[in-house]
């Protein structure tokens, strides 16, 4: 999804507090936060002039929050490129993003254009578009979108479960917001199995719900019901790259997955998608899995990873399907004690991912500034210890 364009922006919201904290290096990091936005209030004050939530300038780019938004959701935004900052959003109020404190706005140039973006950190809460507010001199405008879609597949490992800003440190979003020049969609839930079948709480595996408009959650079911729409793919732009890295839930022993069964099931969704999309490129990737003390050192024990490489092999003469080995790339102290990648971990894979990408499909590499993931920036002054 793409930013919003706006000029001076004030949104709604709905939802609460986060009570997570950050660590760095075990340590509490100070300023975790930045940011926090001002509540104000909108109705019948006449200086702001208000957007509802079905006009075409907010698309998928602008939020105001309404009732469905999870409590507890924890909020980042930002200006075009700049740093990002956070803010927690509550229930039935209204909060200015963007005002004469903004560092990032020259409010002296009435015609400059500016675009705002607002992400949910959280992989399980969700936030309801209700509308947008705007200083009464300024207004919004709809913002080009570029040039390349891409569709990232996948479970917890996509979706930044335990890496420090969730959503916004996986390596998925770093790949793809990494890219610079497009469009991007992450369909990705903790502890889902790429087969059709219950795992970790998911009542379907990726198979059966990448077709279909909402997650497996509790919020989505109380949302759209027990059986959601089908995604009107018809609706929307056509991915040119598909990226799927799945299977690390249904390799767990209490899934009951076997090889034949995660082999037919990727064989199914990658038909699926080619009958959809018939000129994307699909990259499959190969999955790391974790790693364990050997004698003096550690191995990694990679997962399915001859299903895998048999997938790939099915479609080697179709030439759309392409094998990105993952094998080096992480090594043991890239792997968080929850079994997922760190912050780093998520950067080396996106890295790597970027450059295959790169060479693979001559795409560029069109983020040549701005930040992509937040409070990475480490360094030591000290030359003599």
């Amino acid at each position: 999804m793409r930013p919003i364009a706006v000029f001076l922006l004030l949104l709604s919201c709905i939802s609460l507090h986060a009570s997570a904290v950050i660590l760095e290096n075990a340590q509490l990091r100070k300023d975790p936060y930045p940011g926090q936005a001002e509540v104000v209030t909108v109705a019948g004050d006449n200086i702001w002039k208000t957007y509802p939530s079905d006009a075409p300038e907010i698309s998928y780019k602008a939020l105001k929050f309404g009732k469905y938004t999870d409590k507890g959701v924890l909020v980042a935004y930002r200006i075009s490129g700049f740093d990002w900052q956070f803010s927690n959003v509550t229930a039935d109020s209204t909060y200015q993003f963007v005002g004469a404190w903004t560092t990032e706005l020259n409010l002296t140039k009435a015609d400059e254009k500016k675009t705002f973006e607002l992400r949910v950190t959280n992989w399980a809460y969700g936030v309801q578009l209700a509308g947008v507010s705007v200083d009464s001199h300024a207004q919004l405008y709809e913002v080009p979108e570029f040039p390349k879609t891409v569709e990232i597949i996948g479970d917890s490992l996509s979706a930044g479960q335990y890496s420090t800003y969730e959503g916004l440190s996986s390596w998925a979003y770093d790949f793809a917001a990494g890219l610079g020049n497009a469009e991007y969609y992450i369909t990705a839930y903790p502890g889902i199995c790429l087969a059709d079948k219950l795992c970790w709480g998911n009542s379907r595996g990726q198979a059966y719900q990448w077709y279909y408009t909402s997650d497996t959650s509790a919020r989505a079911k109380k949302i759209y019901g027990a059986k959601p729409e089908r995604w009107d793919f018809a609706a929307h732009r056509p991915a040119d790259l598909v990226v799927i890295n799945i299977g690390t839930n249904d390799n767990y022993p209490g899934n009951n997955v076997t090889g034949t069964e995660f082999f037919n099931s990727y064989i199914d969704l990658i038909d699926g998608i080619h009958r959809i999309w018939p000129r994307a490129q699909i990259i499959i990737m190969s999955l790391w899995g974790g790693f364990q003390a050997v004698g003096d050192t550690y191995t990694q024990i990679p997962l399915f990873a001859n299903e895998v490489k048999r997938v790939y092999e099915h479609y080697s003469r179709r030439n759309f399907v392409h094998y990105f080995d993952t094998t080096g790339i992480l090594q043991h102290n890239d792997i968080g004690p929850e079994g997922h990648p760190t912050d780093f971990g998520h950067v080396k894979v996106a890295s790597h991912l970027l450059r295959y990408v790169n060479i693979k499909f001559g795409w560029e590499l069109a983020a040549t500034g701005p930040e992509v993931q937040h409070d990475t920036l480490y360094w030591n002054t000290e030359a003599d210890y």
